[in-house]
Protein backbone atom coordinates (compact mmCIF):
# COMPACT_ATOMS: atom_id res chain seq x y z
CA UNK A 1 0.00 0.00 0.00
CA UNK A 2 1.29 3.33 -0.67
CA UNK A 3 0.91 6.10 1.94
CA UNK A 4 1.88 10.08 2.05
CA UNK A 5 3.64 11.49 4.48
CA UNK A 6 0.52 11.67 6.99
CA UNK A 7 -0.94 9.03 5.97
CA UNK A 8 2.71 7.04 6.94
CA UNK A 9 3.03 9.29 10.19
CA UNK A 10 -0.74 7.85 11.84
CA UNK A 11 0.47 4.16 10.30
CA UNK A 12 3.91 4.69 12.56
CA UNK A 13 1.75 6.36 15.53
CA UNK A 14 -0.70 3.25 16.05
CA UNK A 15 2.41 0.90 16.43
CA UNK A 16 2.28 0.70 19.83
CA UNK A 17 3.46 -3.19 20.29
CA UNK A 18 6.95 -4.03 20.73
CA UNK A 19 9.46 -4.66 17.83
CA UNK A 20 12.81 -5.88 16.62
CA UNK A 21 14.51 -4.01 13.41
CA UNK A 22 15.91 -1.03 12.40
CA UNK A 23 15.06 2.83 10.63
CA UNK A 24 17.35 4.09 8.34
CA UNK A 25 16.52 7.83 8.08
CA UNK A 26 17.16 10.09 4.93
CA UNK A 27 19.81 12.47 6.45
CA UNK A 28 22.45 9.33 8.21
CA UNK A 29 23.72 6.35 8.15
CA UNK A 30 21.79 3.41 10.41
CA UNK A 31 22.35 4.90 14.50
CA UNK A 32 22.72 2.34 17.31
CA UNK A 33 19.66 4.21 19.05
CA UNK A 34 17.54 2.73 15.41
CA UNK A 35 18.24 -0.86 15.68
CA UNK A 36 16.40 -2.85 17.88
CA UNK A 37 18.06 -6.00 18.74
CA UNK A 38 15.61 -7.29 21.21
CA UNK A 39 11.67 -5.97 21.15
CA UNK A 40 11.14 -2.62 22.45
CA UNK A 41 8.44 -0.17 21.79
CA UNK A 42 9.39 2.03 18.81
CA UNK A 43 10.86 5.54 19.08
CA UNK A 44 8.33 8.68 19.04
CA UNK A 45 8.19 10.10 15.18
CA UNK A 46 9.10 13.69 16.98
CA UNK A 47 12.16 12.08 17.86
CA UNK A 48 13.08 10.26 14.52
CA UNK A 49 11.98 13.35 12.31
CA UNK A 50 13.88 16.88 12.11
CA UNK A 51 12.55 19.47 9.88
CA UNK A 52 13.88 18.08 6.70
CA UNK A 53 15.02 14.17 7.05
CA UNK A 54 12.12 11.35 6.48
CA UNK A 55 12.15 7.63 6.53
CA UNK A 56 14.25 6.39 3.81
CA UNK A 57 13.63 2.06 5.35
CA UNK A 58 11.92 0.75 7.69
CA UNK A 59 11.80 -3.19 8.67
CA UNK A 60 9.95 -4.21 11.88
CA UNK A 61 9.20 -7.46 13.11
CA UNK A 62 6.71 -8.10 15.58
CA UNK A 63 7.17 -11.54 17.22
CA UNK A 64 4.34 -12.02 19.77
CA UNK A 65 1.46 -10.85 17.84
CA UNK A 66 -0.82 -13.35 17.75
CA UNK A 67 -2.04 -16.29 15.61
CA UNK A 68 1.38 -15.41 13.02
CA UNK A 69 4.59 -12.90 13.44
CA UNK A 70 3.71 -9.31 11.85
CA UNK A 71 6.24 -7.93 9.60
CA UNK A 72 6.55 -4.46 8.21
CA UNK A 73 8.32 -3.12 5.90
CA UNK A 74 8.43 0.70 4.64
CA UNK A 75 10.69 2.04 1.77
CA UNK A 76 10.70 5.74 0.80
CA UNK A 77 10.09 5.67 -3.53
CA UNK A 78 9.66 9.17 -4.68
CA UNK A 79 7.49 11.49 -2.20
CA UNK A 80 5.24 8.69 -1.04
CA UNK A 81 6.34 5.36 1.06
CA UNK A 82 5.61 1.58 0.37
CA UNK A 83 4.13 -0.27 3.39
CA UNK A 84 4.14 -3.82 3.36
CA UNK A 85 2.12 -4.98 6.58
CA UNK A 86 1.66 -8.72 6.45
CA UNK A 87 1.65 -11.88 8.88
CA UNK A 88 3.86 -14.31 8.38
CA UNK A 89 2.63 -18.13 9.18
CA UNK A 90 5.08 -20.16 11.11
CA UNK A 91 6.11 -22.26 7.89
CA UNK A 92 7.48 -18.63 6.34
CA UNK A 93 9.51 -17.83 9.90
CA UNK A 94 10.99 -21.32 9.93
CA UNK A 95 11.90 -21.43 6.36
CA UNK A 96 13.60 -17.99 6.72
CA UNK A 97 17.21 -17.24 5.83
CA UNK A 98 19.53 -15.52 8.12
CA UNK A 99 22.45 -13.05 6.41
CA UNK A 100 24.56 -10.81 7.78
CA UNK A 101 24.44 -7.14 8.67
CA UNK A 102 26.85 -4.79 7.59
CA UNK A 103 26.61 -2.92 11.03
CA UNK A 104 28.98 -3.37 13.96
CA UNK A 105 27.18 -5.71 16.75
CA UNK A 106 24.23 -6.60 15.40
CA UNK A 107 23.34 -10.19 14.76
CA UNK A 108 22.35 -11.72 11.51
CA UNK A 109 18.95 -10.45 9.80
CA UNK A 110 16.21 -13.27 9.13
CA UNK A 111 14.28 -12.70 6.06
CA UNK A 112 11.28 -14.78 4.51
CA UNK A 113 10.80 -15.13 1.31
CA UNK A 114 7.17 -14.82 0.32
CA UNK A 115 5.74 -17.05 -2.85
CA UNK A 116 2.58 -17.20 -4.10
CA UNK A 117 0.87 -18.99 -7.03
CA UNK A 118 0.38 -16.93 -9.84
CA UNK A 119 -1.06 -18.03 -13.73
CA UNK A 120 2.30 -17.97 -15.24
CA UNK A 121 1.95 -17.24 -19.52
CA UNK A 122 4.61 -19.36 -20.03
CA UNK A 123 4.05 -22.16 -18.35
CA UNK A 124 0.47 -22.05 -20.53
CA UNK A 125 -1.30 -20.10 -17.99
CA UNK A 126 -0.96 -23.08 -14.92
CA UNK A 127 -0.16 -21.45 -11.47
CA UNK A 128 3.26 -21.38 -10.36
CA UNK A 129 4.93 -20.19 -7.80
CA UNK A 130 6.33 -16.85 -7.96
CA UNK A 131 8.41 -14.82 -5.60
CA UNK A 132 6.71 -11.96 -4.21
CA UNK A 133 8.53 -10.21 -0.98
CA UNK A 134 11.30 -10.63 1.02
CA UNK A 135 10.43 -9.78 4.85
CA UNK A 136 12.39 -8.95 8.11
CA UNK A 137 11.48 -11.91 10.33
CA UNK A 138 13.88 -10.78 13.45
CA UNK A 139 17.26 -10.83 14.44
CA UNK A 140 18.80 -14.67 14.65
CA UNK A 141 20.45 -14.61 18.28
CA UNK A 142 23.19 -17.15 18.66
Amino acid sequence: MIKNRNELKKFYNSLTDKYQGYVQMSDSRIKDNHIFKIAQILPKWEDLHNEVNYILEMALYEPNSKPSNRSILIRQQNSEWLVIDRKLTQKEIENSDSFFTLIKDTPKMKIAQIWEEEKNEFCLDMEVLEPKYLLFAGFKHE
